[in-house]
């Protein structure tokens, strides 16, 4: 089992993973959270998931969180009336015809010379032509997929935060009582002000995480922290619009300022990224997961590895292993300038006790929490013994 571990490990489940044995062994290798990647598989998949997941860990006696991950303001490319186009350098597709956006107004924000990316930088395109009747150019050639995402280089594209057909998915999944909603490509703290605010007015308490991977989201990283009740680093579509070697620099700064504010922090995309096809990790992996623990990560993830890999509880046990191993090595994070909140003054003290000679003897923290606030307020110190959040509230829990 895995109580002494406390850096948490997110599971995406899917076809590989969507078993009920093998969600039970999920469990019981280390998996504290199951994410719902609403671009894959219908809403009705992921509610008869969802309610798996609970019945499962019910009947083990222990408690995982669910993570329903949206759309959020992202654009898709789709090509009308096929699965995927093998596409050449320097070919044309006309806008409209050969090729859609999804949403629609995106199209009307278009110029010439505009640098599109698609399906996590494999393909890039560049447009071309006149207003009237835009082409894509192929930059560089591979297989075109419909449904992949895009990234607009330099270029920030208005669209809703959630769309309408969003918005009804989230009141179909609040019947579900989802722990938390991933917002994906948060530009600002705008976005995520939006979704609080439409899942307050239809009565949800879920917590808000954002997912930074725009350079919006950099940008406005002080107060996106601020409005969310958590972070994830999501390094893939981030690796497109920065320069890749900014990566670790922005993840370490994320970080920084999560531990600060006392707000979880995930670290999250091709992690274990090789375990997909095989049954153990390089050790560049490995050195990745053990920096974000390192780092002060509150959780890590893992994503095509457990929904569609051949080896989703391997690849969790790994995990563990990897995480359980460093955060007893390597538990010796960096000073922090901390916020200067009561709360945060009065924990501080009770730290410092807890500490020093007098507080060698001690086993555990018990915090009294309403909201959860202090409790996270405690594990944002890393002190190395476990701290158990005593409340009245079951959301809380």
């Amino acid at each position: 089992m895995h109580s002494g571990k406390f850096t948490k490990i997110i599971a995406t489940l899917g076809p590989s993973s969507s078993d009920e044995k093998v969600i039970k062994e999920l469990i019981t290798s280390g998996v504290n959270l199951f994410r719902f990647n609403l671009k894959h598989a219908d809403m009705q998949w992921h509610l008869e998931h969802i309610k798996k997941v609970r019945e499962v860990s019910g009947q083990m006696g222990i408690s995982t969180g669910v993570i329903v991950d949206l759309q959020g303001p992202e654009c898709v490319l789709i090509i009308p009336e096929a699965k995927e186009l093998a596409i050449e350098k320097d070919g044309l597709l006309k806008i409209n015809t050969d090729v859609h956006f999804n949403p629609p107004e995106v199209y009307s924000q278009l110029k010439a010379g505009d640098v599109l990316v698609v399906d996590d930088g494999k393909i890039e395109l560049e447009v071309t032509g006149q207003k009237e009747e835009l082409y894509l150019k192929v930059v560089n050639a591979g297989l075109l997929k419909s449904g992949k995402g895009v990234s607009f280089k330099g270029k920030k594209i208005s669209t809703e935060t959630i769309s309408e057909e969003e918005k009804g998915k989230i009141k179909e999944f609040l019947k579900a009582s989802p722990d938390f909603f991933a917002l994906s490509f948060v530009r600002d703290h705008m976005d995520v002000g939006n979704l609080a605010k439409f899942l307050s007015d239809n009565g949800s308490n879920a917590g808000i995480i954002s997912k930074i991977e725009t350079q919006g989201g950099i940008d406005d990283l002080d107060l996106i922290v601020e409005e969310s009740d958590g972070i994830m680093v999501a390094r893939g579509d981030l690796g497109v619009e920065v320069s890749l070697e900014k990566i670790t620099y922005y993840q370490k700064r994320i970080i920084e300022k999560c531990r600060a504010s006392a707000k979880p922090v995930i670290v999250a995309t091709q992690m274990l990224e090789s375990m997909t096809l095989n049954p153990s990790p390089t050790r560049a992996e490995v050195s990745d997961i053990s920096n974000a623990v390192r780092d002060g990560a509150d959780a890590v993830m893992l994503s095509g590895e457990t929904a569609i890999g051949k080896y989703p509880i391997e690849s969790v046990r790994f995990m563990h292993k990897i995480v359980s191993f460093n955060e007893k090595a390597l538990r010796v994070p960096a000073a922090l300038e901390f916020s200067e909140d009561r709360t945060f003054s009065i924990v501080k003290a009770a730290v410092d006790i807890i500490k020093s000679d007098n507080g060698r003897s001690l086993s555990k923290i018990l915090v009294a929490t309403e909201t959860g606030k202090t409790a996270r307020i405690f594990s944002s110190f890393r002190p190395e013994i476990p701290i158990i959040a005593l409340t009245q509230n079951e959301d809380t829990l």
